[in-house]
């Protein structure tokens, strides 16, 4: 995979080579306040909370995995998880 277009201080990332678009990378609990058991419950919390329109999945245990068709896409998800999460830290 080449290196990350923008890396998240969420702990994810955006990949854009020849084989796709791909977000990845492990959620920071520091980041989202709440520790996510794995990517798997961070998935299905992104999928409860976020706009998810264009955007697949396919997680592993151990790592967040989602896919967008188009760069601008995928950019515009990854800010809504990192606004969604600057909200519940502005709550606090």
């Amino acid at each position: 995979m080449a290196d990350a277009t923008y890396k998240s201080p969420l702990g994810i990332s955006l990949y854009v080579d020849t084989d796709g678009i791909t977000i990845t990378g492990n959620a920071k609990r520091s980041e989202t306040i709440v520790e996510f058991d794995s990517a798997y419950d961070f998935e299905e919390f992104v999928q409860k909370h976020i706009n998810c329109e264009g955007i697949s999945f396919d997680s592993e245990f151990c790592q967040f995995f989602a896919y967008a068709k188009e760069e601008e896409r995928a950019m515009q998800f990854i800010k809504d998880i990192e606004n969604h999460f600057e909200k519940v830290k502005n709550l606090l």
